[in-house]
Order: structure tokens, then C-alpha cells, then sequence
């Protein structure tokens, strides 16, 4: 009786550890954007010296891949334009993103880089949640890529990939509204204002950070009781068994 006693308690506590519930882990998912590039990268200033072919590269250990033009595999990317107003609509389709992280710079010949203007922004739309805008600011999150006389100074980035030639690609952090994390993410809004020489922002490359894939779990508390109605049923199989 004893020995099936601690037979029973020891698989309790395996069936208690097994369903018991572990944190979802999030995924980062990188955006293609090759639909939409407009610039060969590698014929900005110094710009021989970004990594073709994709890349990839990671910055602050988050990975990217870069858009390429064919059939050079130069470095491209979607370059708003210097003389007016222009808006590019990138497709992502992803629910659960929590997180999205931008290679994003501003670029010659439509920029002297003047720092504290706003140059262009991001609008993040999803299915329910209000559009959510993150503004780009040269001198605060975007500066030019050449280190130069333009603007080069910057203050809310969350990390640099520094090339030969005195070139960059900066990354941004942009943690999105509660609510999207159980919306969909339908597309980012890449918006250049028409500063010129004020300003003209570029996007290198796109990762968003999602739940999407990760599997639904029961919560904590529906787990705990499922464990103790099979340990409950096993416990009153085993109290028959010894009184047969």
C-alpha cells in the first residue's frame, strides 16, 4: 500500500508539472519590403560599404535581412521623396505584434539633415485598434547615414550597425499600443513630409516582434484544476484497487 502510494503522489507531481502553464514566447518575423524599394543604397554617399546581397546582419541581437535590386544584389531601400509629401503602405498581416524594430535613416541628395525637424512618420493600422503614429524627429530617432557635415547627432535609437566610410543604418524600438496584441497588424504607413533639405527619411529593412505563432495556452488556473481532477481520479482509482 505504501509503495502505491508514493507510486501515485510521484506521478501527480509529473502530471502537475506537465500542464502547469509556461509564458508564451514571442517570434520576430521579418517584413519584406522588396515590393517597395525605390533606391539603390549603394549609391549614397559611401554606401559601397553596406553589405549586399541582404545581408543579413542583427543589430542589438535583432536579425534582419536587406531588400536587394536585382539582378545586382545591391543594398535598396524605400526612399520618400525630398520635393513633396509621399506615402508607402507595407503589408505585414500579423497578429500579436507587440514590438516593431526599423532600419531607418535619412539620405542625400534630398537632405542636409537640420536637426529638430520632423521629417516623416510610421502609422502602425491595424483591424480595431486606432491608428497608432510614431513621428521621425532628424536628431532624436533618425539622422543622416553619413556620418558628414549633416545632422549626426541622435538620442532615442535602440541600436547602430557602423559600416567603413563613416556610414550607418540606426534601429529603432517601437513598442505598439496594448490593444494590438490581440489585433492584426494590416501595414505600416512609411511617411516622408517633403522636407528636402530639412530631412528625407529611408527604411533599410523591417522585424516585428508577434505572438502569432506561439500556441494558445489554458490559463493558470484552469490548468491547476485540470491537474487536480486527474490526480483526483487517479487518487480514487488507486482506493478501489486496494479495497478489491
Amino acid at each position: 500500500m505504501k509503495g502505491q502510494n508514493s507510486r501515485f503522489w510521484a506521478r501527480f507531481l509529473v502530471l502537475a508539472f506537465c500542464v502547469y502553464p509556461v509564458a508564451a514566447a514571442a517570434s520576430l518575423l521579418q517584413i519584406d519590403i522588396s515590393s517597395l524599394v525605390n533606391a539603390d543604397l549603394t549609391t549614397y554617399t559611401h554606401g559601397y560599404n553596406y553589405p549586399q546581397d541582404g545581408g543579413p546582419l542583427s543589430v542589438a541581437g535583432i536579425p534582419f535581412t536587406l531588400a536587394t535590386i536585382s539582378p545586382s544584389g545591391h543594398t535598396a531601400v524605400i526612399q520618400a521623396s525630398g520635393s513633396a509629401p509621399q506615402t508607402f503602405s507595407i503589408p505585414v498581416n500579423l497578429s500579436g505584434v507587440v514590438t516593431v524594430y526599423t532600419l531607418l535613416d535619412s539620405a542625400f541628395p534630398f537632405d542636409t539633415g537640420s536637426c529638430g525637424t520632423t521629417i516623416g512618420e510610421l502609422d502602425f493600422v491595424g483591424v480595431t485598434s486606432s491608428p497608432f503614429v510614431y513621428t521621425l524627429t532628424e536628431g532624436v530617432n533618425v539622422r543622416d547615414h553619413y556620418n558628414g557635415i549633416f545632422c549626426n547627432t541622435v538620442t532615442d535609437v535602440a541600436g547602430t550597425a557602423n559600416f567603413s566610410g563613416n556610414v550607418r543604418l540606426d534601429m529603432q524600438r517601437i513598442t505598439l499600443p496594448p490593444s494590438f496584441a490581440s489585433d492584426t497588424l494590416v501595414r505600416i504607413d512609411f511617411k516622408g513630409y517633403g522636407e528636402g533639405d530639412h530631412g528625407t527619411p529611408f527604411v533599410a529593412a523591417l522585424t516585428v516582434n508577434s505572438t502569432a505563432t506561439a500556441a494558445p495556452a489554458l490559463s493558470s488556473a484552469a490548468l491547476l484544476a485540470l491537474g487536480l481532477l486527474l490526480g483526483a481520479g487517479g487518487w480514487l482509482s488507486l482506493r478501489r484497487r486496494s479495497r478489491a
